[in-house]
């Protein structure tokens, strides 16, 4: 885990659909892009904070994109395409929006779209890793959220831990914690328009891309 330093604030003004004043510490190991509550730059200059943002992924879905130096994927925020006045436009309209998704969907409390399953063998008599990779349609997903595959009622499996999508290093036993079922390197939990990879741990897992993993 990145560690906490105190350091330098850094004002960047209001936000620009709420007008909340956006602090932060450029110096702390924690800020990052895709970290919630951290802002973005908007087209025409203008910062949106981290609450707005997180709003809006739902119809701006994160993405990830590879670095300037072609090393690395990094997370890129549709949302920072908009202008200012978009964004405003947007968010007023992001509840109803919100709540179409929730009827097309069921009204499941959270909704997970896979794009990607890769195996990784457990070992003798040990169940199978299955990293699931996608994004999250809407709701909130966090690490040991028994869910459902499929939109009714499918396979039951529980998520044991919550991965960067384009991670390199392969998950095992030993990157996982004992009695806490995290990654040493974990995201406590991810939520609607954001990509990130599920990590389960079972015999069989009947999932393929362009299926739904569903918490109620």
């Amino acid at each position: 885990m990145a560690e906490y330093r105190i350091g330098d604030t850094l004002d960047l003004g209001s936000c620009s659909a709420c007008g909340n004043v956006i602090v932060i510490e450029p110096d702390n190991g924690l800020f990052r892009p895709q970290g919630c509550g951290n802002p973005v730059r908007l087209a025409d200059g203008s910062w949106l904070c981290g609450s707005c943002l997180r709003k809006l992924r739902v119809k701006y879905p994160q993405e990830y994109r590879m670095d300037p130096k072609g090393k690395k994927m990094q997370p890129y925020e549709r949302a920072a395409d908009l202008t200012a006045d978009k964004a405003k436009q947007e968010l007023d309209q992001v509840h109803d929006y919100l709540e179409d998704l929730r009827e097309k969907y069921g009204f499941h409390q959270a909704v997970f779209s896979v794009e990607n399953v890769d195996v990784k063998k457990g070992g003798f008599l040990k169940p199978s890793f299955f990293k699931v990779t996608g994004h999250v349609i809407y709701g909130t997903f966090t690490p040991l959220d028994e869910v459902s595959i499929g939109m009714n009622s499918g396979q039951k499996v529980k998520i044991s831990c919550l991965d960067n999508p384009h991670s390199s290093v392969p998950v095992s036993d030993t990157t996982i914690q004992r009695g806490t079922n995290k990654l040493l390197i974990d995201w406590a939990w991810v939520e609607g328009g954001e990509e990130a990879a599920f990590i389960f741990q079972e015999k069989s897992l009947n999932l393929k891309p362009g299926d739904l993993i569903v918490r109620d």
